[in-house]
């Protein structure tokens, strides 16, 4: 038990570590490195961990705030870096700059303001673990791999994707806004609704 404790954030900080690295060898290695093999084995490894870290804390109960945090952070540096990286390659294939340009300005302008009234209402910064959160962070995860590997249309299915992003993202908001304390493990909206309700 002594070092199961360790392991979820131990996984994180991988997380966090194969995201950067993805863009350090992006920058030292020649042309082709995305999609390339190596670039997908390490974001394939690095998603892996996003799959496993949380359900081994909370099978162990070993789930800190701190993890919560690093839980979080890996994630939006894997979004960030892998669309960073991914997104001019699919443009490339034709892919809209248009829907990707709506997409990250919601991406940043929703989660910053989420993450500025987190911090005013419970003076911290707050990493929302929704269930809808999680299903998107997995489907960014997986968008890439989807459109390399299929034929499909990337618009509409980036298109949609970026209306199911905009809409968890309103929820986090929306679910800060009527907790009462300060809770990152909310399933969502319905659930904070209830807890605020039962509080009263």
């Amino acid at each position: 038990m002594k070092i199961i404790k360790y392991v979820p954030n131990t996984l994180s900080i991988t997380r966090i570590i194969l995201a950067t690295s993805l863009l350090v060898l992006w920058f030292i290695l020649p042309a082709g490195f995305v999609l390339s093999p190596l670039f997908l084995t390490i974001y394939i490894i690095a998603g892996i961990t996003d799959m496993i870290d949380g359900p081994i804390a909370r099978k162990f109960n070993v789930a800190t705030p701190l993890g919560a945090n690093l839980d979080g952070l890996g994630d939006y540096m894997l979004t960030a870096i892998s669309i960073f990286l991914i997104v001019p390659e699919l443009v490339y294939r034709g892919l809209s700059p248009m829907i990707v340009t709506i997409i990250v300005a919601t991406i940043i302008i929703l989660k910053g303001f989420g993450v500025l009234v987190g911090y005013i209402r419970y003076g911290q910064l707050m990493m929302m673990h929704t269930y809808a959160s999680k299903t998107g962070a997995m489907l960014a995860f997986l968008l890439p791999l989807f459109l390399h590997l299929t034929g499909f249309n990337e618009n509409l299915i980036v298109g949609l994707f970026g209306i199911y992003v905009f809409l968890f993202l309103l929820e986090e908001l929306a679910i800060i806004a009527v907790m009462p304390e300060a809770r990152r493990d909310i399933g969502g909206i319905y659930q904070a609704w209830r807890i605020r309700q039962q509080s009263k």
